[in-house]
């Protein structure tokens, strides 16, 4: 999950060593295999409840975590808690390369509660980039969220849309509508034919046409 670092949280306060490229065993100069291990540590030895781990990646192409938890005395185990997470598309190319990464707790494989060391491994098997890395690691014990963003002063003032006035009860009678509009209906054919009584009959005076009114063509 991509993401960048939210304002106003407060990590948890431990120590990352630079990475270190794994060399291959029996030489004396150093390989380069596409390997390197980050251990980061809490002060004084002390354990810590992980629920979000924010980075910002540098040209990693997988990460692979791996967790030391409290426990009896004695030899403590590393177990994985992450295994060769996609950080680029295309080891080869930029997608990727330098986005910002959030792996959160659901994520993980086990228990991140009373961890006392991390272990973060990253490969890069293309030979296109000379260094690679993760950069701006953070870690965020259970419970600190990101704080919910003010909202402006202008979008608090706006007011809420009007409703159209509700005509539920104040429709008129069905019946009483059609009835009227019968009426006009009646009232209309009335006036036509008065209309065209008038047109017919312009010319007639008392039963006669009066030889004056008429027009020659």
């Amino acid at each position: 999950m991509s993401g960048a670092p939210g304002p106003g949280r407060a990590p948890l306060p431990c120590t990352a060593r630079p990475a270190a490229p794994l060399q291959l065993p029996g030489g004396a100069e150093a390989a380069r295999p596409g390997v390197a291990v980050i251990d980061v540590r809490f002060p004084r030895g002390s354990a810590a409840d992980v629920h979000e781990i924010v980075f910002k990646n540098f040209y990693t192409a997988f990460l692979s975590v791996r967790a030391q938890r409290a426990g009896p005395p004695g030899p403590r185990k590393w177990v994985t808690c992450l295994r060769d997470l996609r950080l680029m598309p295309c080891p080869h190319t930029e997608p990727g390369a330098q986005d910002y990464f959030s792996l959160r707790r659901s994520q993980m494989l086990c228990d991140m509660e009373q961890v006392m060391a991390l272990r973060f491994i990253l490969r890069q098997p293309s030979p296109a980039w000379l260094h690679f890395g993760i950069e701006e690691l953070q870690l965020f014990p259970p419970g600190s969220k990101t704080p919910p963003q003010d909202v402006p002063s202008w979008l608090s003032q706006l007011s809420p849309p009007e409703q159209p006035p509700s005509l539920h009860g104040e429709l008129p009678d069905p019946e009483k509508v059609a009835a009227e509009v019968q009426q006009m209906w009646a009232l209309t054919e009335v006036v036509r034919a008065r209309q065209a009584a008038a047109r017919i009959g312009r010319f007639d005076v008392d039963g006669c046409y009066d030889v004056n009114l008429l027009s020659y063509s």
